[in-house]
């Protein structure tokens, strides 16, 4: 297990970046400065973001239907993949299927059915489309990583490095066929009956990476996390654990290189480590936090409310302990070609919008969407095109997909 203290850089204010540097430049799109710390990694600075126009992209294809063609009926929509002939792949967790689609939509193939056989899944709730050739689909039912060709074809299996689950999974895999999964452990006793009211706690967090081809498991440190957490008894006899929104949290993924994106919990910063867990790379802006408004408070209550009715006295505490101010970054996503787009904090009723860097800490310009990705489920970037699960007014999940961004170079 590699347990450096790749995150230092990470946390370091902004003024001792500066005074721990070895020169400086400054140049166009926002930059500050870019600077050499004294332990090799690279800091990059930049003043508030945007700095120029936003990029909007919007929605040239949308898959999914409410009836007709079953192969277009989606009950819910746990992944989206795409090739770079245009195909796009999409699991479906409540039929337990993999459906290929062209580039136009039409239906070509169901890839992985339910069942036990090869290249049969169960409850699978992710994937990752590798080099063209190879669809690993997380199956938690099995407790395996199943890998199938575009065709159906089963490749191999193994069981799940991470033993965790999450509505959609947030592990990876890269280009080197290594899977890759945060993991987050405490050493505090679980208690049940829990106590009622707010808990506050920390646990370790590590990437955890694991290469099939050679059956190695390591994992790398990054730092202890904090969390407060609401519990509340629920009308079902049962404990409802409610995590305060736009609380500081930390964000990690990792690209198709096998390097590792983190964010800073309270800033516009994010480091990039190697897979060994050294800095490399820290990117900094002066893009200010949004505040947290009493709307924000209220849209809170209300939404847990109706889909959670009967623990509005609890809703009420939890928007009281929300932050004065909003994190800095809401998401962090890699692209297929190594990007970075870092999610902004946006009004509820505003459309998303990403800063885009490339894998030297360059800005490559900000992307705004013509659609609103439905809560809690990841964009992919592929092609530069951006794949979304979208919902209507109804709860009925689709694919978007947006149309070629030409200046994201």
């Amino acid at each position: 297990m590699s347990r450096p203290t790749p995150s230092l850089a990470l946390f370091v204010p902004a003024f001792l970046l500066a005074a721990c540097s070895s020169g400086g430049e400054s140049g166009p799109a926002g930059l500050l400065s870019r600077d050499t710390l004294l332990s090799g990694a690279v800091a990059v600075r930049y003043g508030p973001l945007p700095p120029g126009p936003v990029t909007s992209v919007s929605m040239d294809l949308r898959l999914g239907a409410v009836d007709g063609d079953p192969h277009h009926i989606f009950g819910d929509v746990r992944g989206i993949e795409a090739g770079t002939d245009g195909t796009i792949y999409v699991l479906d967790y409540q039929a337990s299927e993999v459906r290929a689609f062209d580039a136009t939509g039409r239906y070509l193939r169901t890839v992985a059915r339910k069942g036990e056989g090869p290249g049969e899944i169960t409850e699978a709730n992710g994937f990752v489309l590798v080099g063209d050739s190879v669809l690993w689909i997380q199956d938690h039912g099995k407790m395996m990583m199943i890998g199938v060709r575009p065709s159906g074809e089963e490749l191999g299996r193994y069981p799940m490095p991470v033993r965790s689950y999450g509505y959609i999974w947030s592990g990876t895999v890269d280009d080197a066929g290594r899977v890759w999964r945060k993991w987050n452990h405490s050493d505090q006793p679980p208690v049940y009956p829990p106590r009622e009211g707010l808990t506050e706690g920390s646990s370790t967090a590590y990437m955890v990476s694991y290469d099939p081809a050679t059956d190695v498991r390591d994992s790398v440190y990054l730092g202890e996390e904090r969390y407060r957490t609401v519990i509340s008894r629920n009308s079902q006899g049962g404990y409802t654990y409610w995590q305060i929104p736009f609380d500081a949290r930390s964000i990690t993924v990792v690209d198709p290189a096998g390097t590792i994106w983190r964010t800073a919990a309270d800033a516009y910063r994010v480091a990039r480590l190697s897979a060994r867990g050294d800095t490399l790379l820290v990117i900094e802006s002066e893009t200010p936090a949004p505040t947290v408004t009493n709307e924000d408070r209220a849209a809170f209550v209300q939404r847990a409310d109706d889909q959670r009715p009967g623990d509005r006295r609890a809703l009420e505490e939890i928007a009281a302990l929300m932050p004065d101010t909003k994190p800095s970054i809401a998401s962090l996503t890699a692209d297929d070609e190594g990007r970075l787009w870092i999610g902004r904090a946006v009004a509820e009723d505003a459309d998303p919008e990403f800063d885009v860097f490339d894998g030297d800490g360059a800005y490559v310009g900000t992307v705004r969407l013509g659609f609103r990705p439905a809560p809690y489920t990841p964009i992919r970037i592929r092609q530069r095109r951006v794949y979304a699960i979208v919902r209507d007014s109804l709860d009925v999940p689709y694919v978007a997909r947006s149309g070629l961004l030409h200046n994201i170079q």
